[in-house]
């Protein structure tokens, strides 16, 4: 199941944050090659872990398979702060567009076909859609390998740029904006072959947005 984890129930899942933090540190620092966020203590944290983010968790039998981190555009966001670069035009921002940022799932649950094509992938991918149609959004803003783009559109996401691929730590990387609806959580129920809503309760955007 996919939990949804913010700074209103953070107390509630500090070894299935720990987790997430060094599932990162093994996908992105020693897996991928991210250097630059490397850290002595095995935890990939960055100045977007705070209590405007909302974590989003696949646990399994007690322990996080998955994680991805949901982003408000409103607020400091990678886009915005780190990869500006990335988007040639005016930068979406609203309560209604959030960016999807640190997607990852651990080496077992992954398939050879890639990250995104794996089951766990797409149970995160799910839980943030459902999520998404829950809360009112509507956009999600994503950083990913120019690849990636004909998998999503598989998955009846609808990509469009904001801008041309740059080269990003050794990796040739796009700033997208993904739409979707209720076709695209069919889809990939249909993909996944299972109805069943992933998210372990209803769970909207952290009410601080609005603070």
């Amino acid at each position: 199941m996919i939990h949804i984890v913010t700074a209103e129930n953070a107390f509630q899942y500090r070894t299935e944050l720990e987790q997430a933090f060094r599932l990162r540190h093994k996908v992105f620092v020693e897996e991928m090659g991210w250097t630059d966020l490397a850290r002595e203590d095995g935890r990939e944290i960055d100045q977007f872990d705070n209590k405007y983010a909302a974590h989003m968790l696949y646990i399994e039998e007690n322990k996080v398979r998955g994680c991805q981190r949901m982003l408000p555009t409103t607020r400091p966001h990678l886009l915005s702060e780190v990869l500006p670069q990335l988007c040639e035009g005016k930068r979406p921002v609203g309560a209604h567009i959030w960016e999807l940022t640190r997607h990852c799932v651990d080496r077992e649950h992954r398939e050879k076909t890639g990250r995104i094509a794996s089951p766990a992938a797409n149970i995160l991918l799910s839980g943030m859609v459902e999520w998404a149609l829950e809360s009112g959004i509507t956009t999600i803003i994503a950083e990913i390998e120019p690849a990636t783009l004909l998998r999503l559109i598989q998955l009846h996401f609808r990509p469009l740029p904001l801008g041309l691929p740059m080269r990003i730590s050794g990796r040739d990387t796009i700033a997208v904006t993904l739409s979707f609806d209720e076709r695209t959580l069919m889809r990939l129920r249909d993909m996944r072959g299972d109805a069943k809503r992933v998210l372990a309760e209803q769970a909207r955007a952290p009410s601080l947005l609005h603070a």
